[in-house]
């Protein structure tokens, strides 16, 4: 039996109608499809939430104009906003914004619900800036060799601040202290300006903080340099010499700040939204902006990333356990 044209054309389209219905729901779902939530530890309102809130209105026509919505959880050293993208589906709507303080929540954290190695899937590098040894500029030491000499005589007297227990400037300042021989009280706050006003008001000594956050009081004169941690000296900074330079070992790392999402986030996704944040932070404009926030910037691969947050994890590991700290 011979089909007439008209029977045929009718089974043509019945057939391709199913075929027809899933590329049509597959154009209507194509990610991103609804507002995303980028989470953060910061407070809303501090350096690191203002920048980011900045970058995503540059992001957002690259993600097809959807809204990006800062969701501030700090507390907990981070634990907090990790949790918020763990318990999130894996689909790319929820994105962290993740720290240095991911690296440490593992080994002062005994009883952390998730591993962040296993748990988190990098996606694109946001900035990193040196952490720096401060003292308040009224300091009569000029140098690093000057302070040394000054803090040996102090004896327990001597203290640090830090923002707070478990943090990079508590373990930094830590480890500085016992390399040194210096018996240092560590004296925890809440944030970083109450440290840092503790700092120039003479209530503590010293601090081991990014450059990110004492860029301001640096450039007002209200805090001096010492040392830097980093291999080489910071580009703003050059008349400050690194710990390596100073013979010093186990100074390389700095602060950082990158894009994560939970595992099992769809690789299509993860490299639509890796390519529209590396696109952004490769601009004319966003150079200009790193420049004047002393923030530094290079394209760097998930495996690059995933590479350095397995060594940090380890090595703020060791001096988180010399600490004894131990947060829950």
């Amino acid at each position: 039996m011979k089909f007439q044209p008209h029977r045929r054309r009718l089974i043509q389209a019945a057939l391709a109608a199913p075929f027809a219905s899933v590329l049509g729901a597959q154009a209507q779902t194509a990610w991103p499809s609804r507002p995303l939530r980028f989470v953060t530890q910061t407070a809303a309102g501090d350096a690191v939430d203002l920048r980011l809130r900045e970058f995503l209105k540059g992001l957002t026509p690259a993600l097809n104009n959807q809204a990006l919505v800062v969701d501030n959880k700090p507390g907990a050293g981070g634990v907090l906003s990790h949790q918020v993208v763990i318990n999130a589906p894996a689909d790319g709507y929820t994105v962290l914004l993740a720290n240095a303080a991911m690296t440490i929540a593992p080994s002062i954290y005994r009883k952390l619900s998730y591993n962040p190695v296993r748990d988190f899937q990098p996606v694109a590098f946001s900035g990193l800036a040196p952490i720096g040894l401060a003292v308040p500029a009224a300091h009569p030491a000029k140098t690093f060799k000057d302070w040394l000499a000054w803090a040996r005589t102090q004896g327990t007297k001597l203290n640090y601040a830090s923002i707070g227990n478990g943090s990079v400037s508590h373990l930094y300042g830590y480890q500085l202290s016992e390399q040194l021989g210096l018996p240092a009280t560590h004296v925890p706050y809440k944030g970083v300006a109450p440290a840092l006003l503790d700092m120039m008001g003479g209530n503590v000594h010293f601090i081991m903080m990014d450059i990110f956050n004492l860029r301001g009081l640096l450039t007002k004169g209200d805090v001096r340099l010492l040392a830097v941690a980093m291999d080489d000296r910071f580009k703003y900074t050059p008349e400050v010499p690194t710990f390596k330079e100073l013979g010093y070992a186990g100074y390389d790392r700095m602060g950082w700040t990158g894009y994560y999402v939970r595992t099992g986030t769809p690789a299509t996704v993860i490299d639509q939204l890796a390519h529209a944040i590396n696109a952004l932070n490769a601009t004319p404009e966003w150079a200009a902006k790193r420049e004047a926030q002393w923030s530094h910037w290079v394209p760097m691969s998930p495996r690059d990333m995933a590479e350095r947050f397995k060594y940090e994890t380890e090595a703020w590991g060791a001096i988180a356990r010399k600490t004894g700290f131990v947060a829950d």
